[in-house]
């Protein structure tokens, strides 16, 4: 006897059921047509059983008695349909689903116990390492934060005390506020310092905790740093304190130096301190759902919906008069068993043995599933402008211009190819044909779930006016993170929700979304200090030479390598997703199938498409190619020191000669002429004005750029409906040359309504007429709504 496939439908019986029904549709059919659309479900059902697919086989044979079931009601007095019935598939569909029921529902038990089993072995597992982890720093001086983070998140907080060496004024402003704490300020540690001196010197509201320390299992000295223990005095004397000069307990096992101390601490899980501002929830923001965290569950449940299908029992029992109950039952009767035939009985040339139920691997994606049609009102609200393309539709779907709404009769497409998708009786008329030839609505430019999610977020905590402190000619970095820091949509995102998404199989195993994230939630909290992005260089460091030392960068080439690697780390490919009806013309089906690939918050952001079209000077041969792109790096007039952004995008389109391009119909090398047209604009827009030669010469021409409103509406070549007008947010500086210049950025703050300069720590406000300048560099600019 071969072995029943794997469950891979549904969890349980109950799920299974609400696959099984039948369209309305059908109750207009004349007998004929139903009967052969019941046949054709039996065949498909036998096909699965041969192939031992039992949830496959119930739902066929589910679908089969429904249809028997419409048939009965109507035409109860039809010769044909009494000589139909007389038949003996429906006898043996019937002692099918009585076993197959049985057995599922034992399959589905067994297979929730298997899964409770590993939750727990793996649990049981991941404790057994924190365990070995904690043995581990256990006989050490020193514990690392993150050691420390597993002590405060998995044993009693209430049993750790951190002594905090920092001046009253920083601890004050920035603290652990996890378990207790105790600030005792270095200058108050000199030689020969004791318990009882100092006692003396705490300040009241320490002084309960300080005389209780016997009863912690861990007393962790910290200050600002803590990296060179040995050679700061003051602390080995609060260490001296507490293991010489304290008779009174053994202190060996308990006092430990955190590694890295409160700003590293601070760094790992700012949540734990005083700046988990930013991370607290806020009472004007609701709180994201279940369905938003979760766009697309495997299995949907639905909401006070019955879902009924016949009960066999009853049918048995009347088909033996002729005569059929018209109820139906939400479920398989019990006392069908005693209306029924034994299974040992169920057995002949014709029947199937009980024992060899199969199925046959039908296309999974054709298999019903739930009717996502009905899905949760939050699904098509809309985050801004839609990739919504109107070939894929009807000559007459407009989109609003003023509200970029979806036309009602798309939503009605959508609807409608869901319901296709997911219900394979939907199409009457072309019920016989193959599964795969269900048309289907292309969604290749249908908008993100994530910008959906991102749109109802708020930003939480400060007002992104931190700065960053320069690590050694890293000011290239620190004016793209500042620009990035601007990005509202993309700064939501990383603070809300960014840890759902982690693509923990990319180059850089989701570190380098990692450290952005502490390095946004960081710049947006109220702290008025400098950030130090340490932690952020040397995991960037780790996956690109040039970044790893303390030269100068390109400030372009960073941002570039950046929004690749957090593209990467956060990339969820929709393999799965059906892209039909895209036109090969205007490049939509080159843009469904590389963002079926590349799906991902930077994607859905930044990146736009645009089509290359070179063309042979001698016999004026075409090659046409779309690819996506990043930024827009436009060249600048070779001529004067004055010129316009138009001008630039301008001659971005012109086109370029190019030499020794082989040409597929001369069979030879000619030249040829390059021609770049612009196809679709990204939400936000990146525009690199390439001021360095290849020789090094810098261009300090002033461009003049549009601030409140871009206009992209001549520069674009697609066919896609929307706002093409952008406004300014955010720009990346460079002063002077390539050699020896210095990077600062000039961010505008949506909520304070104020454009501030970013000179690594030093954040001002200036005056907006300053913005265009021959500085000025990488320009940020986002579409309005």
């Amino acid at each position: 006897m071969r072995n029943k496939k794997d469950l891979h439908i549904a969890r349980c019986l109950g799920d299974l059921n609400s696959m099984t029904e039948i369209p309305d549709k059908l109750k207009n059919l004349d007998v004929i047509s139903l009967n052969k659309k019941a046949e054709l479900l039996f065949e498909k059902a036998m096909t699965a059983n041969n192939e031992n697919d039992e949830e496959v086989v119930y739902i066929y044979l589910m679908k089969y008695c429904q249809i028997l079931q419409v048939m009965k009601k109507t035409f109860t007095n039809d010769k044909t349909y009494i000589d139909l019935m007389y038949k003996d598939n429906f006898k043996k569909a019937l002692k099918m689903l009585t076993y197959i029921k049985e057995s599922l529902e034992r399959r589905y038990n067994e297979k929730t116990k298997e899964e409770d089993n590993n939750k727990l072995n793996k649990r049981s597992s991941q404790n057994r390492k924190r365990f070995e982890e904690k043995l581990n720093f256990e006989f050490e001086s020193t514990i690392t934060n993150k050691n420390l983070l597993y002590l405060l998140d998995n044993t009693d907080k209430k049993k750790i005390c951190l002594l905090d060496t920092r001046p009253s004024d920083i601890f004050n402003n920035n603290k652990i506020i996890s378990c207790d704490v105790i600030n005792i300020p270095k200058e108050n540690l000199v030689l020969g310092l004791t318990p009882a001196i100092l006692t003396t010197k705490l300040e009241d509201q320490f002084k309960e905790i300080w005389t209780n320390r016997h009863n912690y299992n861990y007393i962790v000295i910290l200050d600002q740093g803590t990296e060179d223990i040995d050679d700061d005095q003051r602390l080995l004397n609060l260490k001296n304190a507490l293991l010489k000069w304290d008779p009174t307990c053994d202190n060996s096992k308990k006092v430990k130096f955190l590694r890295g101390g409160y700003e590293d601490f601070n760094h790992l899980c700012p949540w734990k301190t005083t700046q988990n501002i930013i991370l607290k929830s806020n009472k004007d923001v609701e709180p994201l759902s279940d369905i938003e965290l979760d766009p697309e569950p495997e299995y949907e449940e639905l909401e006070n919906k019955q879902i009924q299908y016949p009960s066999l029992g009853t049918v048995q029992n009347d088909l033996a008069r002729l005569k059929f109950n018209s109820t139906f039952h939400n479920g398989l009767t019990t006392d069908i068993k005693s209306k029924l035939d034994h299974r040992d009985n169920y057995s002949s040339e014709e029947d199937i043995d009980s024992q060899e139920l199969t199925h046959t691997p039908i296309n999974k994606p054709q298999l019903p599933i739930f009717d996502r049609s009905t899905k949760p009102h939050v699904k098509i609200n809309q985050f801004m402008n839609p990739e919504i393309i109107k070939p894929l539709y009807t000559n007459n779907d407009e989109l609003d211009d003023e509200n970029n709404e979806l036309p009602n009769n798309i939503e009605q497409l959508e609807n409608r190819r869901l319901s296709l998708e997911n219900n394979f009786l939907e199409n009457v008329d072309s019920f016989d044909t193959d599964l795969n030839s269900i048309p289907r609505v292309d969604r290749s430019t249908k908008p993100s779930d994530d910008l959906l999610i991102v749109s109802r977020t708020k930003i939480i905590g400060g007002d992104g006016l931190r700065g960053l402190q320069n690590l050694g000619n890293t000011c290239y970095m620190n004016s793209i993170l500042q620009c990035l820091s601007s990005t509202e949509d993309l700064v939501k995102y990383f603070i809300n929700i960014y840890s759902n998404f982690t693509n923990y199989k990319s180059r850089t195993k989701g570190l380098v979304a990692k450290e952005f994230s502490n390095v946004i939630k960081n710049l947006w909290s109220q702290s008025g200090r400098g950030f130090q992005s340490q932690q952020f260089k040397d995991t960037i460091g780790e996956y690109k030479d040039m970044f790893k030392h303390y030269d100068q960068q390109d400030s372009h080439e960073f941002l570039t390598i950046l929004l690749d690697w957090l593209h990467d780390d956060l990339n969820q490919p929709e393999d799965n997703r059906v892209i039909l009806g895209a036109s090969k013309e205007t490049g939509e089906e080159d843009w469904g199938n590389w963002t079926k690939a590349n799906n991902s918050i930077i994607q859905q952001l930044f990146y736009g498409q645009q089509k290359s079209t070179v063309s042979c000077d001698t016999c004026f041969e075409k090659s046409v190619t779309f690819e996506p792109f990043l930024s827009l790096s436009l060249p600048l007039p070779s001529e004067g020191n004055k010129c316009t952004l138009s001008d630039c995008l301008q001659l971005y389109l012109n086109g370029e000669s190019i030499c020794g391009w082989h040409c597929p119909k001369c069979k030879r090398n000619r030249d040829a002429t390059k021609k770049l047209d612009i196809m679709r604009l990204p939400p936000y827009l990146i525009i690199h004005l390439k001021r360095f030669s290849s020789n090094g010469y810098k261009k300090n021409s002033n461009v003049e750029f549009p601030k409140m409103n871009l206009d992209m509406s001549n520069f674009i070549n697609g066919l896609e409906h929307r706002n093409w007008k952008y406004y300014l947010y955010g720009v990346s500086n460079h002063s002077g040359s390539l050699d020896g210049g210095h990077y600062t950025a000039s961010c505008f703050k949506n909520s304070i309504n104020k454009w501030y300069k970013f000179d690594d720590v030093r954040v001002y406000e200036i005056d907006s007429s300053t913005i265009c300048s021959p500085e000025a560099y990488i320009l940020f600019y986002r579409r309005k709504n």
